[in-house]
């Protein structure tokens, strides 16, 4: 889907707001990677890198705003208080017209969206690193789901990279699972927690042997 397919059907007052917002976060980071994603009505996506599955933050059209969000938005700091939404996550902020998009507030957002970041070649480096230790066990095949790099056995997935944040999701065992609950680089994984996942977060210091570890549980507990 193109940018110009996903402007489509909704006012010109509207595609041009949705321009103005894709380019002020092109102005904070020209070299983000752009993808469109077609579920949920369609978002035009930012991520750090390409095929790495973590979204930096999006943009979205509606009838009569276009909103920019942020995937961590929930532990952003925002003294304006633009950011809405109750997830334990994602925050957006709403914009009806093109003088909102010049508020000091959201340009910051967008930069500390950015800044939040592992740099790219850290991000790249872990695919990488999952997809080697993903596709060297038996009968194990990578897909993309909803953007996100899925690894999964049998038809069922048992790992998830980038979701929400620079992350590898899992299902751990039920009776390690609460040994994790005290460790910071563990969080529910968002949309599969009710179903027992868990994400570790991914950064310069990852533990691999760890890593490793996790997610060959969550492979045993698939086939």
């Amino acid at each position: 889907m193109s940018i110009e397919v996903l402007y489509a059907g909704n006012t010109p007052a509207i595609q041009q707001l949705a321009e103005q917002a894709r380019q002020l976060v092109l102005s904070v980071q020209p070299q983000a990677h752009q993808e469109i994603e077609t579920s949920w009505g369609g978002y035009l996506l930012f991520k750090q890198v390409a095929g790495a599955g973590n979204t930096v933050c999006w943009v979205s059209l509606h009838k009569k705003h276009v909103s920019i969000g942020f995937s961590m938005g929930a532990e952003m700091s925002d003294p304006e208080g633009l950011l809405q939404g109750t997830g334990k996550r994602q925050r957006h902020v709403k914009v009806k017209l093109p003088e909102e998009l010049q508020k000091p507030g959201l340009r910051a957002l967008i930069e500390q969206a950015w800044t939040s970041q592992p740099a790219a070649g850290i991000l790249e480096d872990a695919l990488e690193r999952i997809r080697e230790i993903c596709l060297g066990l038996a009968g194990s095949q990578e897909k993309l789901s909803h953007g996100h790099p899925t690894f999964y056995t049998r038809k069922r997935s048992y790992a998830v990279y980038g979701i929400y944040s620079p992350s590898i999701a899992f299902k751990p065992d039920p009776a390690r699972a609460l040994s994790y609950a005290e460790d910071e680089r563990f969080f529910p994984t968002p949309y599969l927690a009710h179903q027992g996942w868990l994400s570790f977060k991914i950064d310069a210091d990852t533990d691999w042997e760890l890593v490793r570890e996790l997610v060959e549980g969550s492979y045993r507990l698939a086939i």
